[in-house]
């Protein structure tokens, strides 16, 4: 029987055909080709539509920012990869909209010591290693900056600016003190508290340095003298803290600083012009503020968080945990445009991320594994780096 060869053969690709194409298979007919996969009820059809949309020009970034509303959440998530480093203003627009953090997942483990301190962005930290060196490490890089020795015996805690160049280390001894080092060498050591120092903070700018604890005063201290340039003391100013502070925090412009004590009271001060502190009657065992310097989120007991604009309004309560009847500690942190925060608590092992408006979860991550003490967003959101007390530093992102 003789063959026609006017009709297709078996794997002869046919003009106008409505055979369904295979998701790894190549789509012919340009931007036009695209379209039809991407109108395909199939959630992997559609995936491969957008990563074969990039080739496309406008019309094909008009495919992507449309994949973002897609109901499949895979395609979503392949739209975004596809878009993130785009610089085109409608896809920026989109993205702003986008939230990507119920994708996140743990990309990498870093492997650190005890009493991990970040700086503000993830890309710096400094650890207690198991000889009792402090390191600071940059963990781009992933290389050893600078050590600094071991302090004998008493116990310490410590902080890094955000280039890593300085680090603050308070020291609990009989007359407790902190130490000023600047890549790596010792440049100070200031005493002036009668009392167990439990609070130290640095300015943006790491020029200034905050500190506070049992004497109920905090001090404020130039970086690069060492000098004491104000005393916040119950017998100098009028409202002062009436118990041991705890926590001391700077707004990113470094004009306003929060302190919080043992009892119910936030005091938000103008330190530079030396006035009355405004005072929130609330707890606050862990603070942060957003980066525009407009809210500020406080850490209460039973795992309650509240944000706040800075002159007391409440905006959010985040109740995750109020079955709990014992305090918690947890950590905290704002993304970089002040929508999402994330809060960690070691004692329930867990990593949350909350949208501030509706205030609602948007991911949780638990574990045996997940014991934060400290968090930092990356610079530009797409990553969240968690100091663990299992001594590891935790990288997570998509």
């Amino acid at each position: 029987m003789s063959q026609n060869t006017q009709e297709p053969r078996d794997y002869d690709v046919v003009l106008g055909g409505h055979n369904i194409i295979p998701a790894t298979g190549v789509v012919l007919g340009g931007i036009a080709g695209v379209k039809r996969r991407f109108a395909s009820a199939i959630a992997e059809h559609r995936v491969a539509a957008v990563k074969e949309a990039k080739k496309y020009g406008k019309a094909g970034l008009e495919i992507g920012i449309k994949a973002l509303q897609d109901e499949s959440e895979l395609v979503q998530k392949t739209a975004y990869l596809q878009l993130r480093e785009r610089k085109e203003e409608e896809v920026r627009q989109a993205l702003r909209q986008f939230n990507y953090y119920r994708f996140f997942e743990c990309l990498r483990t870093v492997k650190a010591g005890e009493q991990i301190a970040l700086n503000s962005t993830g890309e710096k930290a400094a650890f207690l290693a198991s000889n009792r060196t402090i390191k600071v490490v940059d963990l781009n890089a992933m290389e050893l900056l600078y050590a600094i020795p071991k302090y004998p015996r008493n116990q310490q805690y410590f902080i890094i600016s955000d280039d890593g160049e300085v680090l603050v280390r308070s020291i609990k001894a009989a007359k407790s003190f902190v130490e000023i080092w600047v890549g790596g060498e010792l440049e100070h050591t200031l005493y002036g508290h009668q009392g167990e120092i439990r609070a130290i903070a640095l300015s943006p700018d790491a020029k200034f340095l905050a500190t506070g604890g049992d004497d109920r005063c905090i001090k404020i201290w130039d970086i690069s003298s060492g000098k004491l340039i104000l005393n916040i003391s119950p017998l100098l100013m009028w409202g002062t803290h009436k118990e041991s502070i705890i926590r001391l925090a700077f707004s990113p412009d470094g004009k306003t600083l929060v302190s919080s004590d043992v009892s119910r009271s936030i005091k938000l001060w103008n330190w530079q012009n030396r006035s009355e502190p405004q005072t929130l009657n609330m707890v606050g065992y862990s603070l942060a503020i957003s980066p525009d310097g407009q809210m500020l989120a406080t850490g209460c007991f039973k795992g309650i968080i509240t944000i706040l604009t800075l002159d007391g309004k409440i905006v959010q309560t985040l109740n995750p945990d109020s079955h709990l009847l014992h305090y918690l500690f947890r950590c905290i942190a704002f993304s970089p445009d002040g929508k999402t925060i994330v809060v960690g608590d070691g004692y329930q092992k867990s990593i949350d991320f909350w949208n501030i408006k509706t205030g609602k979860l948007i991911r949780s991550f638990t574990g045996e594994d997940i014991s934060p003490d400290c968090l930092a967003f990356s610079w530009d959101g797409q990553s969240l780096i968690a100091g663990s007390n299992d001594k590891t530093i935790k990288i997570w992102g998509i």
